[in-house]
């Protein structure tokens, strides 16, 4: 894998997980199937899973701006803590029923069925990890590589004066 498509699957796998927070994670149904309500993970779980995707994000730009493999061990663990978050606290509410109370009709039965959110914040988890562990396989003049080419004290300049 290109050094340069590694970071930018690491980097699309943190913002899948972002934008995985404000879409349709459940749908909340009556047993005629109609639906009452809808839940985002952000209104379940809050911030927590956009800030670990904001984190493994600025975790691959580390890691290509020093070249330190230790950045992408991060990748790795941001990716598995929203794999983590998935299968501990979201995955149980699949087919859940509860009451649900509803303005006009007061209490009803409703069961939460599973949305794209839900299956976007499981997605841009693995795309997370199988990034970091792309970027992990890179040396750390090919991850530098891959980012701007800076010189310490000194501005590249490409062009030349007579």
């Amino acid at each position: 894998m290109n050094g340069r498509m590694a970071a930018v699957t690491a980097l699309l796998g943190a913002l899948i997980v972002i934008v995985s927070q404000v879409v349709t994670a459940y749908t909340l149904e009556n047993e005629f199937g109609e639906v009452l309500d809808t839940i985002t993970l952000l209104s379940k779980h809050g911030v927590l899973t956009a800030i670990i995707g904001l984190v493994g994000a600025l975790a691959v730009v580390f890691t290509v701006a020093t070249g330190n493999r230790a950045g992408a061990t991060v990748v790795i663990g941001m990716g598995a803590a929203v794999i983590l978050i998935f299968l501990l606290v979201d995955v149980p509410d699949i087919g859940s029923t509860g009451m649900f109370n509803t303005e006009t009709a007061g209490n009803l039965d409703a069961t939460a069925k599973a949305q794209a959110g839900l299956w976007l914040e499981l997605l841009g988890g693995v795309v997370l990890v199988l990034g970091g562990l792309a970027l992990r396989t890179l040396n750390p003049e090919q991850l530098r590589s891959i980012g701007p080419r800076i010189q310490s004290g000194t501005t590249v300049n490409s062009s030349k004066e007579d």
